[in-house]
């Protein structure tokens, strides 16, 4: 087998595995766009241990570059309040969320670009305690993270996945808590200075 068709086999087995891991849904399969890279089961396992059931209960959660939505919908899994996931190509996130049976007051699909949804948001005056931003490779720094970090509630996490190796500066308005590597995966946990 080719390198390019082993790779290919491999991203199209991982699309296929992702399911939510703990809660009310657990084990549940979730549809993954074709071209997204989607958060391993480990690190997303990690992800949750790292925010704990006391930050996630009754929480609002938004999802950017969601793609599949897997952490917003594990968070309302495991006990948020609600989560609004926000991908410009939203039609597998709104297909995961009516399957596993999501109320449309527990999840939200913003089927739209993310400084277009963010700046909705900001009008609306929303504000979420966990935002979870998983943006294209190179795409971590600048007016969309900062812009986004605007929306955090007082007291929330800020929460940017990028690759090993990648550069991510604070957001505006924002301070580096810690920065834990799983994998490919690194998560950046920011909060208000």
């Amino acid at each position: 087998m080719k390198p390019q068709s082993r790779e290919a086999a491999k991203t199209a087995s991982a699309r296929a595995a992702v399911r939510i891991q703990a809660g009310k849904w657990k084990g549940r399969r979730l549809e993954v766009p074709a071209g997204a890279r989607p958060t391993s089961g480990r690190a997303r396992a990690a992800l949750f241990d790292v925010l704990g059931p006391d930050r996630i209960a009754d929480a609002r959660v938004l999802d950017l570059y969601a793609g599949s939505g897997a952490i917003g919908l594990e968070a309302v899994s495991r006990g948020a309040a609600a989560a609004v996931l926000v991908d410009s190509d939203s039609r597998a996130m709104a297909r995961s969320s009516e399957r596993i049976g999501a109320a449309p007051d527990e999840v939200r699909v913003l089927a739209e670009d993310v400084p277009s949804a963010v700046r909705r948001l900001a009008r609306s005056a929303e504000r979420f305690d966990v935002i979870f931003v998983d943006p294209p490779y190179g795409e971590a720094r600048g007016s969309p993270m900062d812009a986004a970090s605007r929306l955090l509630a007082p007291g929330g996490l800020f929460v940017v996945q990028a690759d090993a190796g990648e550069e991510v500066p604070a957001p505006a308005g924002l301070t580096l808590e810690s920065r834990r590597p799983y994998g490919r995966n690194v998560f950046h946990f920011f909060r208000m200075l």
